[in-house]
């Protein structure tokens, strides 16, 4: 008879590795601001009342995660692969910090995959706003004038796995107002949407940690040019137009709105009200904690 954990060498140990700590770990409700540009989107979050021409966003906020609030109960993990904003996102988290709110800028571009691409700025590089910067966009939509950067990129699904899904969440919460803690997206990627979503539901990542997805597929008609769009390595799947990309984006959304299994509200709401940022950061001497 060959003893319990007898593997014929040794035994083997029967105590469970140490658990990783999570980036989500503390956080009572998280944010996913992913194609974050300048975190303008955490702003609304964190102080809404500055920001009155939000006509979906700052009222997405305050339906699913409940107001008042209070910000030090949340946590906004802010992905961005613009080079031209890591001093923005530097700048917005320590003014968070000082204040005792967490804002995480990863500066990096989300894929269906861990590695690099070349991304291209877009016509509006030179302005402080540039939207656009986008890995889809062939140089040549800039009259060959786009010019490119290659940034790392970070697989989404296997990110939300590892560090926000079963995430150790505070027992209590500091705001009077209880709420069950909730996990929010904002998903604007510039195209690459169409690699990232199915990726996000075939891992289970969306459906079984995202209560609410909010974001944008790129495929109305000023989207025209980001065409053709290349799915697999193969090239066996290419978007060829802007109709074949509709078509795919709603037989992905109905997908998950007809799945029982599925937790995941979706609002196709691209909130650009604010390109720029009129107002200055918190400053620790303003009570601002409250949402």
């Amino acid at each position: 008879v060959t003893p319990s954990g007898y593997d014929g060498n040794s035994y083997a140990s029967s105590v469970a590795p140490p658990r990783r700590p999570k980036l989500g770990d503390g956080c009572y409700h998280v944010f996913l601001d992913v194609g974050s540009n300048i975190g303008i989107h955490a702003r609304f979050l964190y102080e809404p009342h500055l920001y009155p021409d939000s006509k979906t966003s700052v009222p997405a906020f305050a339906r699913e995660f409940g107001f008042p609030r209070d910000n030090r109960d949340y946590c906004v993990f802010s992905f961005e692969p613009n080079p031209k904003f890591e001093k923005r996102h530097s700048e917005l988290a320590e003014a968070y910090r000082a204040v005792g709110w967490r804002y995480v800028p990863i500066i990096a571009g989300a894929g269906s995959e861990d590695g690099n691409l070349t991304f291209y700025h877009s016509a509006f590089e030179k302005e402080e706003w540039e939207t656009g910067f986008s890995a889809v966009t062939p140089k040549t939509l800039y009259g060959g004038n786009g010019t490119s950067r290659t940034v790392d990129i970070v697989r989404l699904a296997t990110w939300i796995t590892d560090e926000i899904q079963d995430r150790i969440i505070p027992t209590k919460t500091h705001s009077d107002v209880f709420s069950e803690p909730t996990v929010i997206m904002k998903l604007d990627i510039e195209g690459l949407e169409f690699k990232v979503f199915p990726d996000l539901v075939t891992t289970g990542a969306l459906c079984n940690n995202i209560h609410f997805l909010m974001g944008e597929f790129h495929y109305d008609s000023g989207n025209w040019n980001y065409y053709p769009i290349t799915l697999t390595k193969d090239e066996r799947h290419v978007l060829k137009d802007r109709k074949q990309g509709e078509r795919l984006a709603r037989q992905m959304l109905y997908f998950v709105d007809v799945s029982d299994n599925c937790m995941t509200n979706i609002s196709l709401d691209d909130d650009e009200s604010y390109l720029t940022d009129p107002h200055d950061y918190p400053k620790p001497n303003e009570t601002a904690v409250p949402g």
